[in-house]
């Protein structure tokens, strides 16, 4: 009786716990291989918190097979798990399983813990090395997995008590290996099996899917498409055939193609065509023919045409795809009979025929020159996203590496410089870009200062020496005034601004050899004073084909497309250079020989008589070495993190305290609650209401408080704009802090008898 009790407990045990791991076989099924493919960790996390309380219930519906020694299948479980399923559900059933282990305590407590920590982890290493992708005898390889994971069990019951070893060993031996390996192979197998279901079901529905689509294509679209028979019966045709031949699906299906559409003289040659394509398997060409609609006119279709195959491979009939062609057949038709009338009246109309030809010839040019000019935009597009991109891939990389811990002061300051460095590069392209829209739309000004020449060509030799020593090029200016005959009224600006493209030009362009450039004055004969200063800047680099001399100084253009050195830059250092020299009241021309060098030239007029007072246009510095400012309330409106702080790391030298606002509402605010502000630091572009009103709604309560308009546009009207609206000065973005400490000192300045 007691013998029948233990096997009657025995397969009831086994019983559950084969119950208990098809429930784990659902959970599969059901559960994870829907969601395995979204990878998220939430829904791994509840797959093994599942795992863990199936494995619970297997700890507590063990069996006994011999008196003393407790079964369960938590082996199993955990290491087809871990195959199946992966690490993370794995990982988090053997923590739950492990915990509850050590609760129950007891003599086989550490055989117990080794056997789910080695279980789990036998079948994540066994998904990680012998992935089930790549075998081939699969059966064999869960079988072999389930002889490892059970030796291992084998040899986990050495950290039972010595007593218990050996009888443990000679009990739990055979189980193991009759029982418990194919119980992992089998269900393996069928885990694998719902896998390769499942994968096939989504198959057949994207394939389901795929057919639908094409179907719709097949239907509808912009082409005409036919299926048909061995005969050549139709069997399918789309709309599109349908509108372009009016006629109605009834009038089409089940109708002989050949005498339907195609003309009498034709429908030999096409016929024959699809009877050898009919003839050969997997066959499919082309073919362009014309078809006649149900009213009779001629449409001409470009025919794409394949075999239509069974799954014995037989050819059941022919699928054919076509674009119309009509307008383009037509139109090369009209132009045959338009070239053969020509032909035909040469003599007659000859000069009909020569202003033909120049017309014809003048479309090619203008073709030419439309292809031209697609081609110089496509690259000036490459060029001007290559030289934004480059900048700022060197200020986000560097700052970047800013954030990186114990990083020494040199590498701080090597950073800082590239970050400097390729800031200045991304600023003179947002100037040229901003520069050509201002010429474009009329809005650049000419800003007249006394300019002493020789300093101006001083300083920019200076600039660029470092430069050309570096590449090993001989570097020569040129000034022929003395000092006190080369101050001239001009726009310093604009004339610095055209020799330093025409220097990088010619840096960029000469490998070796010099560099000279300089001025000389032009005077008419028999007169002292010059009328005009030729600049001229010369080199010895590659130089300019003569067809591209008068283009380079288009817009977007550059020599030549075809050497990298061309591609770098935006192409509109000599447009705005051009542009420059008119506004001035001169000229720029060229000279160049190729693979000899390059010498560009304009002039400026010489004129003496100005003496300019400092004035918001034309700034000197108002900043003495021992003038100071009382400490101010100043409140900061800007909507940007990074300007706001840029803005309150500027002028902390003299602020007592700093206000800040986001919106136009909160600025008004912030005003009517603190009128001891002393300065406003205003960004035009806010939200809720821009600068210009909020300065308005501030003036109405506020007439002294000083207020100065900072912003990102760059147009001639926008200072008037601020200044109407009430603020009492301008600056624009970037913010030069030199230029905001002037004018912060310009209005705030201590008079000489405050203390």
């Amino acid at each position: 009786m007691k013998i029948d009790a233990i096997m009657k407990e025995m397969i009831i045990g086994l019983m559950q716990n084969i119950a208990i791991l098809f429930a784990f076989a659902m959970l599969y099924e059901s559960f994870w291989l829907k969601i395995e493919i979204s990878k998220k960790l939430t829904n791994q996390l509840i797959t093994g918190l599942v795992l863990g309380v199936i494995g619970i219930v297997l700890m507590f519906t063990h069996w006994i097979l011999v008196p003393g020694i407790v079964f369960d299948t938590r082996s199993i479980l955990l290491s087809v798990s871990g195959l199946f399923l992966g690490p993370v559900p794995t990982i988090v059933a053997m923590l739950i399983t492990s915990t509850i282990r050590v609760m129950i305590g007891g003599d086989g407590m550490w055989m117990g813990l080794a056997v789910i920590i080695t279980s789990g982890s036998i079948g994540i290493l066994w998904r990680t090395y012998r992935p089930l992708r790549v075998r081939k005898r699969i059966y064999l390889e869960l079988y072999a997995l389930g002889l490892t994971v059970h030796f291992v069990m084998l040899m986990c019951a050495f950290l039972l008590p010595s007593k218990d070893i050996f009888h443990t060993l000679k009990n739990i031996a055979l189980p193991l290996i009759l029982i418990y390996s194919p119980g992992t192979m089998l269900l393996g197998i069928l885990l694998l099996r719902q896998s390769n279901n499942y994968q096939n079901k989504l198959a057949k529905e994207k394939l389901q899917e795929s057919e639908r689509r094409l179907g719709q294509i097949l239907k509808s679209g912009n082409i005409a498409s036919v299926i048909l028979d061995n005969f050549g019966s139709v069997v399918f045709c789309n709309k599109y055939l349908l509108d372009i031949t009016g006629y109605v699906e009834e009038e089409v299906i089940n109708k002989y193609y050949f005498d339907l559409f195609l003309p009498l003289y034709l429908r030999d040659d096409i016929k024959s065509i699809f009877d050898n394509a009919m003839n050969a398997l997997n066959d499919n060409g082309q073919n362009e023919n014309e078809i006649i609609a149900k009213n009779g006119d001629k449409i001409y279709i470009s025919w794409h045409f394949t075999n239509l195959m069974n799954e014995k491979n037989e050819v059941t009939g022919m699928a054919c795809i076509g674009v119309n062609i009509t307008d383009r057949i037509n139109y090369e038709l009209s132009l045959n009979a338009k070239n053969q009338e020509i032909e035909a009246h040469n003599e007659e109309y000859h000069q009909i025929n020569e202003e033909l030809s120049k017309t014809n010839v003048e479309l090619i040019k203008s073709k030419e020159k439309a292809e031209e000019s697609d081609k110089l935009k496509s690259a000036f597009l490459s060029n001007i996203s290559h030289e934004i991109r480059t900048p700022m891939n060197g200020i986000l990389g560097f700052a970047e590496l800013l954030k990186e811990n114990n990083l020494s002061g040199y590498d701080q300051k090597q950073y800082l410089k590239q970050i400097e460095k390729s800031g200045k590069r991304m600023l003179n392209i947002i100037n040229d870009i901003v520069s050509i829209a201002k010429i474009e739309s009329g809005q650049m000004d000419v800003m007249l200062s006394d300019t002493n020449i020789n300093e101006l060509i001083e300083n920019i030799y200076a600039s660029f020496r470092p430069e050309t020593e570096l590449n090993g090029i001989q570097f020569i200016f040129n000034n022929s005034l003395v000092d006190e005959k080369a101050l001239i009224k001009t726009d310093k600006d604009k004339v610095l601004v055209i020799l330093n493209n025409l220097i990088k030009n010619a840096i960029k362009f000469s490998e070796k050899g010099s560099i000279e450039f300089g001025y000389n004055p032009i005077r008419i004969k028999g007169k002292n004073k010059p009328i005009e200063l030729e600049f001229y800047v010369k080199d010895t680099g590659i130089g300019i084909p003569r067809d591209k001399m008068n283009a380079i100084f288009d817009y977007f253009v550059q020599a030549d497309l075809n050497d990298k050195k061309a591609l770098q830059g935006a192409g509109l250092g000599l447009s705005i250079s051009k542009a420059y020299v008119g506004l001035l009241g001169g000229e720029i021309w060229g000279e160049s020989i190729e693979n000899r060098g390059s010498a560009f030239y304009f002039t400026i007029p010489y004129i003496t008589e100005l003496k300019v007072k400092p004035t918001a246009e034309n700034p000197v510095s108002l900043i003495k070495e021992d003038d100071q400012i009382k400490k101010l309330k100043i409140l900061i409106v800007e909507d940007d993190d990074t300007s706001e702080f840029l803005l309150s790391m500027i002028v902390k030298q003299y602020s007592n305290e700093n206000l800040y606002a986001r919106t136009g509402l909160e600025t008004v605010e912030i005003c009517r609650n603190n009128p001891d502000i002393d300065l406003i630091l205003m960004d035009i572009q806010m939200p809720e209401m821009n600068g210009y009103l909020i300065t308005k709604e501030i003036r109405k309560f506020n007439k002294s408080v000083i207020i100065i308009a900072q912003t990102a546009y760059a147009f001639k009207d926008d200072r008037e704009k601020a200044l109407e609206a009430g603020c009492n000065d301008y600056i624009s973005k970037p913010i030069n802090k030199d230029l905001l400490k002037e004018l912060v000192f310009k209005y705030f300045i201590r008079s000489d008898n405050e203390n």
